[in-house]
């Protein structure tokens, strides 16, 4: 599955930003449990040993929630970078096929990902054993559940360098990915709302619209998720495996000569740019109508949101970037 010869050329190619990369996620988690643990110290030796508690919490206070953004990184050098310097070109002009070349790629990704955090995940469980906080809140969920985000992270914007032609291309798509399943309910809704004079969320309850924001990929950004059940975890685990089986069959099917392009696969232009447009008409719809709570306003800003939309997307989509 993993070729050793693509394995040695993708390490030395990437070696700089993959050694970064495995010791920021193998010391993310132990060093905030050691640092929790001197600050508690330092409160110690100033004052009042009732306001110096060392208390671990994963919810509010944990560090190691940004590092989904290392997921993000490695996916834009394996993939995106390649593009737009060309030298994806050179790859796949070698004697591999392009399942073997992906597979290398993404599993070379998801190994240092998953195994860096489990490594500091037994580190930090060590450091408190050893070091017997007063309180540890959400260890193991935030830890492991850290781990399932980052890989759906990488695994989305690894999926959008698939279909992308350029870095810039593939982080604005995996960008829109993330946030799509929340728009296009609740712009729609927020519409009808105006149009019919009722409130918008009298639509749907606050119950739909939490449980709609567990299956938007943005929403895991933040660490609010931690304080939910552990089954909702799932749910990002199976986005993973969607963006994998998306960015395989993309990598794998789709031909490359439009290297450079905002999509590869042609097909895929006309659609997105009438979706960019109809979202622009849309958001900006939205914000007109907010500023005074007039019509006039309203579709003032979707004109606007019209124009915006189909110059942003037209330049972007079918322009081609040179390397």
């Amino acid at each position: 599955m993993v070729d050793r010869g693509l394995l040695y050329r993708e390490w030395k190619q990437n070696q700089v930003v993959i050694l970064l990369s495995i010791v920021f996620l193998v010391f993310a988690n132990p060093l905030m449990v050691y640092h929790r643990y001197t600050s508690s110290q330092a409160c110690l030796a100033h004052s009042d040993p009732q306001y110096c508690s060392f208390i671990l919490n994963y919810h509010i206070s944990s560090n190691i929630q940004i590092n989904w953004v290392v997921g993000i990184i490695l996916a834009v050098f394996l993939m995106g970078l390649e593009r737009s310097k060309g030298s994806m070109d050179f790859l796949l002009s070698l004697p591999y096929t392009r399942r073997k070349i992906f597979q290398t790629k993404f599993w070379l990704g998801a190994v240092v990902i998953v195994f860096s955090q489990l490594i500091g995940f037994i580190l930090a469980w060590l450091l408190i054993l050893i070091l017997k906080p007063e309180q540890v809140n959400y260890f193991e969920h935030g830890s492991i559940g850290m781990i399932i985000t980052s890989f759906m992270f990488y695994s989305l914007v690894m999926a959008a360098g698939t279909l992308a032609g350029n870095a810039f291309a593939q982080l604005l798509t995996a960008f829109a990915t993330a946030i799509l399943p929340y728009l296009i309910i609740t712009l729609p809704i927020y519409h009808i709302g105006i149009l019919s004079g009722l409130q918008a969320w009298n639509f749907f309850s606050y119950e739909f619209d939490h449980k709609l924001m567990d299956f938007t990929p943005i929403f895991y950004m933040d660490s609010s998720w931690v304080e939910e059940s552990k089954y909702l975890l799932l749910i990002p685990a199976v986005m993973s495996i969607l963006f994998y089986l998306i960015a395989s069959i993309s990598f794998t099917k789709h031909h490359n000569e439009r290297n450079g392009h905002f999509f590869l696969w042609r097909t895929l232009d006309r659609p997105i740019h009438i979706l960019v447009i109809v979202l622009g008409i849309l958001s900006f719809g939205l914000m007109g109508y907010s500023t005074g709570k007039s019509i006039v306003g309203y579709i003032i800003g979707m004109i606007i949101g019209g124009i915006v939309g189909f110059l942003i997307s037209y330049f972007s989509i079918y322009k081609k970037v040179r390397h």
